[in-house]
């Protein structure tokens, strides 16, 4: 049960979060999957429930908990007022649902993302290749449960104003899409590392979060040292991010 009292852990289904009201417990949705037939882990395809499904959710959650359901910055669903018991019993009711939820570590892209019409690029792709790249290195169960990435295809609603330990924004060029790369912050307290293409793009976001699992559960991107900064700045960068003209990741590795 000392799970249930670590404030600061990321308060999935499975780990519910002690609070002032009870438990709490925080689902991400994947639409188009189910708990039962399809996978779980993958953080970047879209999210979404049908109305049908939302009633059947917030009726399980003033079943189970207080009845008050949240909708947080980054799009997970909130949960609030459960015990250890009911909060099991909800666990069983969204399984029940076929409402497949993410698992691992936290790759996130817009709420519009893939629909909307003034995006630079699709961010699911680049989202997938990471989330997958993720699991490959087996770097989840090293990684603490606030760890994230954001990755933003533009358009309408950025993802400016959320904190992430990589960020990786489109950039539209003549030649196509770049990936601006960034650690440890929003828009506003970002470190901006490099521009690069897809998969150079990726590698860093990789690379970024394999120094932080070399350093524990506990870290994050804002922990790496000025040398680990450079290293991934220069780590087959195609040019130096939009406003950082001039400084760092300008040269291939």
């Amino acid at each position: 049960m000392n799970a249930f009292s670590r404030r600061g852990a990321c308060p999935a289904l499975s780990a519910p979060m002690q609070t002032g009201d009870g438990l709490l417990v925080r689902l991400n949705p994947i639409a188009g999957g189910t708990s039962s037939g399809g996978t779980s882990s993958g953080g970047s395809s879209s999210r979404g429930l049908s109305p049908k499904l939302l009633i059947a959710l917030a009726e399980s959650a003033s079943r189970h908990g207080n009845g008050i359901m949240e909708v947080t910055a980054r799009g997970s669903l909130q949960i609030r007022g459960l015990t250890t018991e009911s909060a099991a019993l909800l666990a069983t009711e969204v399984d029940a649902l076929g409402i497949a939820v993410r698992t691992g570590v936290p790759v996130e892209t817009g709420p519009l993302a893939g629909i909307d019409p003034h995006e630079i690029a699709d961010p699911r792709p680049m989202a997938e290749r990471i989330t997958a790249a993720i699991e490959g290195a087996g770097l989840a169960p090293r990684l603490g449960p606030k760890v994230s990435v954001v990755v933003d295809g533009g358009g309408q609603l950025t993802l400016d104003a959320v904190t992430a330990d990589v960020r990786l924004k489109a950039v539209g060029v003549s030649a196509g899409t770049l990936w601006a790369i960034s650690v440890a912050g929003d828009s506003q307290s970002e470190k901006r590392l490099a521009t690069a293409d897809e998969d150079a793009a990726r590698d860093i976001a990789v690379a970024a979060l394999r120094m932080v699992a070399e350093k524990g559960r506990d870290a994050h991107t804002r922990d790496l040292s000025e040398r680990q900064l450079a290293s991934l700045a220069g780590w087959h960068s195609t040019a130096p991010p939009p406003g950082r003209r001039g400084e760092g990741g300008g040269r291939r590795g």
